[in-house]
C-alpha cells in the first residue's frame, strides 16, 4: 500500500530513512504542500534545523497530479465539508479542524486510494470517519520497514527516536511500541 505522508510524518520518518521518497520499496510519497511547510513555516526552523539536510531527498507527487480534475473536486467536497457544511467529528462533539494541506492530502489519498501516514488526530478522525481511510503511524511504518530489512537498526536511529520525545512528537501506539523493541531489541523512549 502506498502512503501519503503527512507534514509531521515526513518530519518523524525522514532521518530514519532518507530514501523513503526516492525509493520505491519504501511506498511512500507525500505532497508539495508538504515540502513548502517544511521549509517555509517558521516554527520548524527552530525545533528541526536538521530539515535542510534532507531537502534533495523530498519528492512530492507532480503538481500534475495534484491539480487533477479529480482531487480538484474532491478538495472542494472535503473544504466544504469542514468550512460550511461543519461536518463535526464523532469522537469530540465539534467541528473538523483541517488545515489546506491537510484537505489536500485527504482529497489526493481519497482519489488516489493511498493510505495516509499522520499522528495528527484530526486529519486521522476525519480520514476515518468521512472516507474509511486506513491511518498508519511512524511508527508501524519503521516496524515494517525493519521486519522487511529496509533498514537496519543503529544508534544513529535510536537517537532519532529518542529526540521525537525530546521534541514531543505525539505518542505511538503500544502494540507498535512491543514490536519495535521484539525486532530491534531497543527499548522505546517512554513519555
Amino acid at each position: 500500500m502506498i502512503l501519503l505522508c503527512d507534514t509531521c510524518s515526513v518530519l518523524m520518518l525522514i532521518r530514519i530513512a532518507p530514501e523513503m521518497f526516492l525509493d520505491k520499496r519504501f511506498e511512500c510519497i507525500t505532497i508539495k504542500n508538504v515540502c513548502d511547510e517544511i521549509f517555509r513555516t517558521s516554527k520548524f526552523k527552530t525545533k528541526y534545523p536538521w530539515r535542510i539536510k534532507y531537502k534533495s531527498k523530498l519528492k512530492s507527487l507532480g503538481s500534475t497530479i495534484e491539480k487533477d480534475p479529480l482531487i480538484q473536486n474532491r478538495y472542494k467536497i472535503i473544504d466544504n465539508l469542514v468550512e460550511s457544511a461543519g461536518v463535526l467529528n464523532e469522537k469530540t462533539g465539534r467541528p473538523f479542524y483541517l488545515s489546506r494541506t491537510d484537505k489536500k492530502i485527504a482529497a489526493c489519498a481519497v482519489v488516489l486510494k493511498h493510505g495516509v501516514s499522520t499522528v495528527e488526530y484530526e486529519l486521522t478522525h476525519f480520514l476515518k470517519q468521512q472516507f474509511n481511510k486506513r491511518v498508519i503511524k511512524p511508527l508501524t511504518i519503521i516496524n515494517y520497514w525493519l521486519k522487511k530489512g529496509f533498514i537496519k537498526w543503529n544508534d544513529e536511529k535510536q537517537s532519532v527516536i529518542e529526540d521525537w520525545h525530546t521534541c514531543n512528537e505525539a505518542a505511538q501506539d503500544r502494540a507498535d511500541i512491543d514490536k519495535f523493541h521484539h525486532l530491534t531489541r531497543r527499548k522505546y523512549p517512554s513519555l
